[in-house]
């Protein structure tokens, strides 16, 4: 996934700044959001409510889904921009705060998600004995030359078909 600041060449980065970006990038990225370059030197020099702005941003677009409409990435992204430059930003009303809270899981990064799906997919049990690692972009990697039973190596097939239909 993106690294603010191998992405966009400035002197200095705040370190605030990166640690938004990285808690609220991978749900941009499900959301739709396109990290053109524009959108990151827009981020990089966003001088206040960096947070809000993308607390509230990521509000609204859960609620357009939560209605059924699916937001352009580019409408979405050049949005976004816009929200970044204003004035004040956009400031997330209670709700917002509230609906974002509702849907935490969507700022998950994909390692932390599909750990918790293997988990209740696979249980704890077999998925820590067959999978070695998650990496950044959300490959698993599994270990070799593990003695599995005829069902657990069945759970395991279902459970990649149905990993590689979440991410169709």
């Amino acid at each position: 996934m993106i690294d603010l600041r191998k992405a966009v060449y400035y002197e200095y980065i705040d370190d605030g700044v990166v640690e938004i970006f990285d808690k609220y990038k991978w749900g941009l990225r499900r959301l739709g959001v396109n990290f053109s370059q524009e959108l990151l030197e827009t981020i990089v020099y966003c001088s206040r409510n960096l947070e809000n702005t993308l607390m509230a941003f990521c509000s609204w677009v859960l609620w357009l889904k939560s209605r059924g409409e699916k937001p352009n990435s580019d409408i979405l992204s050049e949005t976004l921009i816009n929200a970044l430059k204003s004035e004040i930003g956009w400031i997330p009303y209670d709700y917002q705060k509230d609906f974002l809270q509702q849907n935490l899981d969507i700022l998950e990064s994909p390692q932390v998600s599909l750990w918790k799906t293997a988990e209740k997919e696979l249980g704890a049990s077999l998925r820590n004995r067959v999978i070695a690692d998650i990496s950044e972009e959300g490959e698993l990697i599994f270990k070799v030359n593990v003695l599995l039973t005829d069902d657990e190596r069945e759970k395991i097939e279902r459970f990649k078909i149905y990993i590689d239909q979440l991410f169709l």
